[in-house]
């Protein structure tokens, strides 16, 4: 009786993970930013573990000795339930109490249905097979999830992780701006100034080769937007592209920039050229791939990542195991990227409460629609300057007719394309880009 009653705590369990995590999920918030990491797989796991198991025994007891054992149960378990949300609400966090009230009921409901039903039929050899299968994925998962929860010693000088000089060879840099943000950079070498805008989930580091083979020519500038890699945001700060790009302009103003040529990948093209659009006068040239500066539609590849990404799944794989900054590091290069390469891609969002910004940049791709049409709209006042284009053709998320725009845009322009490199190109075309940046920049000089 007791290795059943086991059994059934066990498969009771099994379904009861899911149940928990979806309603988690289901609470209306803004995706990554207002995750509740109190609730999140590697705590929310045991927590059914354990109600499972409590909850099978006490229905044996309860089945010995009253009538209506279920009612009794279910009483018992919803009681139990307002206690939590009860006790919650006095010394949990402010918004506790609306996240978890799904999931805690979630499980008092599941609890109250599948116990009894699988304490008096206990799972046969199948069902144990299938419960065995399933409880020893959810423990893995848990065990992952904990195991990316491991952060880096923290570096020198209040940084907040160790960035290995042998990978990243720069002196690392911080401002504070009028907004409150402090902003982590690179400043190398001399001469006309290359602007380095990073995409999601990523950060300067994305830059270090480019700015290694190019910091004895130029003047090359690297910096993390507030939320991404070593930059802090201020208080109430919303992360988005919007805000994003005025903090890139405080940026520019603090470190007095002139005539810079902006080099965007991904998210940087957003933020940057919104930058250019406001100033430019500071703006002298573009190197631009893998990015977009116009309204991207549900019914599009980018759109539907948007979708997927940006939702409750992205939010889940990204929140609890950190997947999408591994897998972007990894899934964005053709070539093998070492490990430790792709370890500290990764670093600046192994914090708990640093990951959300990787699972709130997705959804913006469809959501920062008036921001899009801004963008767009102002568009034309960049048509006189110079263009360099890098495009990456195993890149899904940007198609060629994104490609086609940006040589509309601007009529000056050359175009290199990239057979054989993704969304992370300049990690297999570093060479070549050094070489054709030389190139454009030597055949465009500074008035």
């Amino acid at each position: 009786m007791v290795l059943d009653t086991l059994w059934a705590g066990c498969a009771v369990f099994v379904p009861l993970v899911v149940i928990a995590n979806v309603a988690v999920e289901s609470v209306p918030h803004v995706r990554g930013i207002a995750y509740v990491l109190q609730l999140r797989y590697a705590l929310m796991t045991p927590v059914c573990g354990i109600s499972a198991l409590v909850a099978a025994f006490l229905y044996r007891f309860l089945k010995e000795r009253f009538a209506q054992p279920r009612w009794v149960l279910s009483a018992f378990l919803f009681a139990l339930a307002t206690l939590v949300l009860t006790l919650t609400g006095f010394v949990g966090s402010p918004g506790l109490v609306r996240a978890a009230l799904p999931a805690v009921l979630a499980i008092a409901l599941g609890l109250s249905l599948l116990v009894p039903r699988f304490v008096e039929r206990p799972p046969r050899r199948l069902g144990k097979v299938v419960t065995l299968l399933f409880g020893v994925l959810w423990i893995v998962g848990v065990v992952t999830a904990l195991a990316s929860e491991r952060v880096a010693s923290p570096g020198p000088e209040g940084m907040a992780f160790n960035v290995p000089r042998i990978l990243f060879d720069a002196d690392h840099n911080f401002v504070d701006l009028p907004s409150g943000a402090r902003v982590h950079y690179v400043d190398e070498g001399t001469g006309e100034t290359l602007l380095f805008l990073h995409g999601n989930p990523s950060w300067s580091f994305q830059w270090r080769d480019l700015v290694r083979g190019l910091r004895g020519s130029y003047r090359c500038v690297a910096l993390d937007y507030p939320g991404f890699g070593l930059s802090s945001a201020p208080p109430g700060y919303g992360f988005t592209p919007r805000e994003q790009s005025q903090v890139l302009e405080e940026f520019v103003n603090r470190l007095g920039l002139r005539d810079v040529t902006l080099v965007m990948q991904d998210w940087g093209g957003p933020i940057g050229l919104g930058f250019a659009e406001r100033r430019p006068e500071l703006v002298r040239r573009v190197i631009l791939g893998s990015t977009w500066a116009w309204q991207t539609y549900t019914s599009e590849p980018r759109g539907k990542f948007s979708k997927i990404a940006g939702g409750p799944i992205g939010e889940f794989v990204q929140m609890n195991f950190n997947g999408f900054a591994w897998l972007a590091a990894k899934q964005g290069v053709v070539r093998k990227l070492p490990s430790d390469v792709a370890d500290v891609y990764a670093r600046p969002f192994r914090p708990l409460d640093r990951r959300s910004v990787a699972a709130f940049y997705p959804g913006q791709i469809t959501a920062a629609t008036d921001y899009f049409a801004e963008l767009e709209a102002g568009l034309p006042r960049l048509a006189d300057k110079k263009a360099l284009i890098f495009w990456a053709l195993r890149d899904p998320g940007f198609p060629r007719a994104d490609l086609a725009r940006f040589e509309k845009t601007f009529p000056s322009h050359k175009t290199i394309e990239f057979a054989n490199a993704s969304h992370f190109f300049f990690e297999d075309e570093t060479g070549e880009m050094i070489r054709e940046i030389r190139t454009f920049m030597s055949s465009h000089p500074t008035g």
